[in-house]
């Protein structure tokens, strides 16, 4: 799409910039849960009880953390329109 960068204020850019943040939010829910079966498939696996998988369970709660906080991060927020 084209577009003319002189016609965007700065409501413009707030408006693109939360919906970029949307879906980059889905964008790591998505990996997360990938990672977390991926995770829980290693764990459930015969030589799963021999693994140590803390930190890659304290690493996925820290990723819903942060993205959980996005939408605070004012201006701009997030925008869940984007599809």
């Amino acid at each position: 799409m084209e577009y003319a960068p002189e016609d965007f204020n700065q409501a413009a850019i707030n408006n693109g910039q939360r919906r970029i943040n949307y879906a980059l939010t889905k964008c790591d829910e998505k990996l997360v849960k990938a990672i977390e079966a991926l995770k829980d498939a290693i764990a459930a696996s015969p030589a799963g009880h021999t693994i140590d998988l803390k930190a890659v369970g304290d690493a996925i709660n820290e990723v819903y953390g942060i993205n959980g906080r996005v939408a605070d991060i004012k201006p701009p927020g997030c925008d869940t329109t984007w599809n």
